[in-house]
């Protein structure tokens, strides 16, 4: 399985050929089959890891090769038009931020029969819709097509690894159309039946728990019971993010278990007191095999999330181990349950979840109980008791330090109140909030909720105790933010901690070999990240990114000696996706970037702004450049704020000096009693006063034009007769190839031979212009958009040599 896997993984990362993988797999497979004829053990381990290998990277290059999308719906892609869908619900409604979010089996475009799944986001309001109604609407369709920068997943794997063909927008739940009843509607789809009884089931136990509780205790039941995220506040978040337990604010595999142990040990002790059934049936069987589908029907309740399916599979594999009258070790169950995730699709592989659970799940099984201390001689209450609390301590300890390596992977922090915060919260929500609220709402919904009241209060009590624990964990507990370990150090920092805490017992086989190659391991890993760091710090390059964040601008520039500068962040009007947490941030830490020493913001539109809160929220920041132009933008004042909370320097934009370095701003001007200085001249628009910055390192330089258009681009060029020196070899376009912007007058003052455009793919502002591209073919001038290309990196030499390396392939 782990061949299978990695092999996967790889050729689905590289994005192989699948008939190269065939023609390149068959030797391995022509090896496995003459080693299978051996009948040596070794040598049948050696064929069966080969032969995984070999299926493996088909398989992951088939699922990283794009799917084949019917004519129709490709029509309307090119097209940038609205279409007629019409379709199944297949799942949700799920609430999102003032909308909802629902997956569609699509079955008719523009009156085309076609048959793809695509998930439809409402804008404002939430459908009274249910899984098997047959809908009718008009929407704009979007390919799955994620955002492509160095060091930051994509984002359209994970849509991809669930099925995604397309995605769907509408203004409001009423333009959503439902076609039949639901007497129609069913028959035709027998198989949507379990998941509208699910929707249903959602729904009455979502009432419940709403009369019953309120306020943020509520929201957490509905987060932890039922696996909504509506209503959450993030000052909780930040609380179970400082305690190392963000992973109870979801339907995890711990809520699962507690569920299936509830299911299981109740229907078990209910089955024995039945007259006569023992002589005709084993109860523990019995239950056993009654409690596999109320895990199924749990599991789609919640919301059937990767890292759920996966720990129903895992409870599956063990209850029929028990039908069976057989064992099933975790090992196998774990192994099991991610080979039919694997197997339905090998691009879940990517998924954070699953990674995290699959680590943290093995190193239950396989180091908690070496690792738990015994308390032997102790009388039997307080010896239980200490034992439970050593058990749980020893599976904290265990699942809290070999996820911590992922955990740095994939968010850049760590935190040291981990084991505490597990202990302490992991209990309290999976032995009271979960089953209490699962149990008072089903009562309720059932029989009433006179019924169902006791319990649920149990559960409101237990979530008003976890909530006070993570407040206290969030005002004490700190969170460290770190640099992101690459794929090669993960691996061997959660693999070498493994070991090490394999190798603490004292009854331990092989204590000395685990140490010595833990030991190994966590060197290499600890020895990388050094070097990388190390080399990156005496780097005698510059380093000029413009990051692939949308419709927006952002771009990173890392000076020679280990300087970093941030020109703007990126952002969206609506707010529904933040490049600084999902783009920014994550390729920072990737580079090893743990501080930033000037942020730049050109202008304070949302698209430049937006992502630039998270930097300063996360990052140590040496000063913050602006304009001075608020734009009447809320925002640019909240940010301003922040700076100052945080101590970050707010000078008025001078020429300044990074080592060999220099950064030079060009405008906007404005006249003061004692000379010009920077700031937005009276009556210019917030594009025209956008902060210009000239980048110069050696003989090269590099223009970042922010959203200029005629009125600032005539300023900027008009300075160059008093000897401001504006022509460049990189530029920056100004306001994403905008028709109102990159005249004549400035391409020939900045006689730039390569520009960059900074433009969200297929954008609803249709940017870039087709009279702009043309101007700058005409000058000759290489463009390259991050739409098309990804995230764009120029390089520069002290002597001068530049060369461009692009995300998606320099075009």
């Amino acid at each position: 399985m782990t061949a299978f896997a990695l092999a996967a993984a790889a050729f689905a990362a590289c994005e192989a050929s699948p008939r190269l993988v065939v023609f390149g797999s068959a030797p391995l497979i022509v090896v496995a089959v003459l080693l299978v004829r051996r009948r040596h053990r070794r040598a049948r381990l050696v064929a069966e890891m080969l032969l995984a290998c070999g299926i493996g990277a088909y398989v992951g290059a088939r699922a990283a090769t794009p799917p084949v999308l019917p004519g129709p719906l490709v029509a309307v892609l090119d097209s940038e038009r609205r279409a007629s869908i019409r379709g199944w619900i297949t799942d949700g409604p799920e609430q999102s931020a003032g909308g909802a979010r629902l997956r569609v089996a699509i079955e008719g475009i523009d009156g085309h029969a076609v048959q793809v799944d695509g998930a439809l986001s409402i804008v404002n309001g939430v459908p009274a819709l249910l899984p098997g109604d047959l809908v009718r609407f008009d929407a704009h369709a979007h390919a799955v097509r994620g955002l492509a920068n160095p060091g930051v997943a994509d984002s359209s794997l994970l849509a991809r690894a669930n099925g995604i063909d397309c995605f769907l927008g509408v203004g409001h739940a009423a333009d959503i159309l439902r076609v039949d009843d639901d007497a129609r509607v069913l028959p035709r789809r027998p198989w949507l039946w379990p998941f509208r009884w699910a929707a249903q089931a959602r729904h009455a136990l979502d009432g419940a728990i709403d009369r019953a509780t309120a306020g943020t205790s509520c929201a957490l039941l509905h987060t932890a019971v039922l696996g909504e995220r509506r209503n959450s506040d993030a000052r909780v978040e930040d609380g179970f993010r400082a305690a190392g337990a963000t992973h109870v604010l979801s339907v995890s595999g711990l809520h699962l278990a507690a569920v299936a142990f509830v299911f299981f040990v109740g229907l078990r002790r209910a089955l024995t007191v039945v007259p006569r059934l023992p002589l005709w049936f084993d109860p523990r069987r019995l239950a056993a095999l009654l409690a596999l589908p109320a895990i199924a029907f749990y599991t789609l309740i919640s919301g059937d999330a990767v890292a759920t399916i996966r720990s129903a599979l895992m409870m599956a594999v063990g209850l029929l181990g028990v039908v069976l009258g057989r064992r099933t070790r975790p090992v196998v169950a774990v192994a099991a349950a991610s080979g039919a995730l694997m197997a339905w699709s090998p691009l879940v592989l990517f998924d954070v979840s699953f990674q995290l659970s699959v680590v943290s799940v093995l190193a239950l099984a396989l180091l908690s109980g070496p690792l738990a201390p015994g308390f032997e001689g102790l009388p039997s209450l307080p010896g239980r008791v200490l034992r439970g609390v050593g058990r749980l301590g020893a599976a904290t300890l265990a699942a809290g330090l070999t996820t911590a390596p992922l955990v740095a992977h994939h968010f850049g922090e760590v935190t040291p109140a981990a084991p505490l915060g597990n202990l302490l919260l992991v209990p309290l929500v999976e032995m009271v909030v979960v089953p209490f609220g699962l149990g008072g709402a089903t009562l309720a919904a059932l029989a009433g909720d006179r019924w169902g009241g006791p319990l649920l209060a149990v559960a409101n009590g237990g979530a008003r105790l976890a909530l006070a624990a993570a407040e206290k964990f969030r005002l004490l507990a700190p969170v460290w933010t770190t640099r992101s370990p690459n794929a090669f150090e993960t691996a061997t920092l959660v693999v070498g901690g493994a070991l090490s805490l394999a190798a603490l017992p004292r009854q331990a086989g092989g204590r000395r070999v685990k140490a010595l190659a833990a030991a190994t391991l966590l060197g290499m890993g600890g020895v990388s990240l050094v070097v990388r760091d190390v080399s990156r710090r005496h780097d005698p390059d510059l380093l000029v990114t413009f990051l692939d964040v949308g419709q927006g601008d952002a771009a990173v520039i890392q000076a020679p000696g280990g300087g970093t500068i941030l020109i703007d962040g990126g952002g969206t009007y609506d707010g529904s996706f933040d490049p600084g947490a999902r783009v920014v941030e994550p390729f920072l830490r990737a580079r090893g970037i743990t501080r930033v020493d000037t942020v730049v913001l050109s202008h304070p539109h949302p698209d430049h702004l937006g992502g630039l809160q998270r930097i300063l929220a996360r990052f140590p920041v040496g000063q913050l450049w602006t304009s001075g132009d608020d734009g009447h933008n809320p925002e640019y004042h909240r940010l301003i704020d922040a700076a100052r909370a945080r101590g970050v320097l707010l000078p008025v934009p001078m020429k300044e000096a990074l080592g060999p370095t220099v950064l030079e701003p060009l405008g906007p001007f404005v006249g003061d009693g004692g000379g010009e200085r920077i700031g937005p001249p009276e009556g210019s628009t917030v594009n025209d006063a956008s902060l210009v910055i000239r980048l110069a390192f050696g003989s090269r330089s590099v223009l970042f034009a922010g959203d200029i258009e005629a009125d600032g681009e005539g300023e900027v060029t008009g300075r160059t007769a008093a000897g401001q020196i504006v022509a460049s070899d990189v530029l920056k376009v100004p306001h994403h190839g905008s028709r109102t912007s990159s005249s004549a007058e400035l391409l020939d003052v900045v006689r730039a031979r390569l520009a960059v455009m900074s433009l969200g793919w297929k954008n609803r502002f249709h940017f870039p212009n087709a009279d702009v591209v043309a101007r700058y073919r005409a000058r000759g001038v290489t463009l390259l958009r991050t739409d098309l290309a990804g995230a764009v990196t120029i390089r520069v030499t002290p002597d001068g040599d530049m060369t461009t390396s692009c995300a998606r392939g320099c075009q």
